[in-house]
């Protein structure tokens, strides 16, 4: 049964959109149902989508895309964003722009980075929403998977109560949505307006973006960590961090990486263990302190694998893991989101 998605006066609705762009294409409706009901909204962008080169060449007919080009790229792109979001409503104050590297927050994410968090915190407690509509860690664009994990360490370390999670998925990866937000052919045509003011996207993705502006948006409300069904490794760890991650054999292929995130034990761990098709063991390496971790062993059931290590994480309040690139090449995305560590 899916829930009809109502907000009322006071509220505070906290959007979080890793790339200008996803505010509209994503929430555009929701940002105009959660003001008609008076309720407050922010938005907070966390990448100038600078990294997006393809449009640039397309646009600015130019291969080469050097610093210079993309410091002016990724200020044409928040400028859209500005735009798109006085035609859904908001005004000057409702928006932040945190300028990080588009392309970059799982790297972010895996060095831990404290000013990141620490200013996403900060963010969250000046707003004190009730609501935060964030994406999808299941969704395949790294940003968005990563985006939602940030969120999720920056809460955890967060004194005042936890807002309700309201998740969606841009580019594929998300559960069934069970949260639908309604949009009135008028807020569609709003929407629609708000994503064409993104410009330079709609060059090479305009059908694909405007997909999206249709009768209803599409949400999960996340009340807490749980595995995703849908994903197919399994992990799970004991309190001591000991850290068990089953996945079918064809999963498991040269160049891709276990990144491994374990938050709020003594200490956090950032883990990444290269595959490497029959070994016996991964060499598993500290992202954070950029050395050596150890080894993982490698065990063979049939179609199934199963990675073991020690990540240290004892007391360990939050985990995640998936298999994927060490860095975005060609293709950027992942064949999978991010998956939640059980507690065994």
């Amino acid at each position: 049964m899916r829930e009809i998605l109502k907000f009322q006066p006071t509220d505070r609705v906290l959007v979080v959109a890793p790339h200008p762009d996803d505010e509209s294409i994503a929430t555009g409706g929701l940002i105009q149902s959660a003001l008609a009901a008076g309720a407050g909204v922010r938005v907070i962008v966390l990448t100038d989508g600078d990294a997006n080169v393809w449009p640039q060449r397309w646009i600015e007919k130019r291969w080469r895309i050097d610093a210079v080009a993309r410091a002016r790229w990724g200020a044409r792109r928040r400028e859209e964003a500005r735009n798109a979001m006085r035609v859904l409503g908001l005004g000057d104050e409702a928006e932040r722009f945190l300028g990080l590297p588009d392309l970059g927050l799982t790297d972010l994410l895996m060095r831990a980075d404290a000013a990141v968090l620490s200013d996403l915190r900060a963010s969250i407690a000046a707003f004190a929403p009730n609501w935060i509509v964030l994406p999808s860690m299941a969704d395949l664009h790294p940003d968005h998977s990563a985006a939602n994990l940030l969120v999720r360490l920056a809460l955890d370390g967060a004194d005042a109560q936890h807002p309700i999670l309201l998740e969606f998925a841009v580019h594929g990866g998300g559960a069934d949505a069970a949260v639908q937000c309604e949009l009135t052919p008028e807020m569609q045509e709003i929407k629609r307006t708000a994503i064409l003011a993104h410009a330079t996207q709609m060059r090479l993705s305009s059908k694909r973006f405007l997909r999206h502006a249709g009768a209803s948006e599409a949400f999960q409300e996340t009340a807490a960590s749980s595995p995703s069904l849908r994903n197919p490794l399994r992990a799970q760890a004991d309190d001591r961090g000991r850290l068990r991650v089953e996945l079918d054999a064809r999963q498991a292929q040269r160049g891709l990486s276990l990144f491994i995130v374990m938050d709020g034990g003594e200490p956090s761990r950032r883990l990444l263990a290269r595959w490497k098709s029959g070994a016996a063991h991964l060499q598993v390496f500290d992202a954070m302190q950029g050395k050596s971790a150890g080894a993982a062993h490698i065990e063979h059931a049939g179609n199934r694998v199963s990675v073991t290590l020690e990540s240290g994480a004892a007391g360990w309040r939050l985990g995640f893991v998936k298999l994927a690139r060490p860095s975005p090449g060609l293709w950027v995305f992942d064949r999978h989101g991010w998956q939640v560590i059980a507690r065994s």
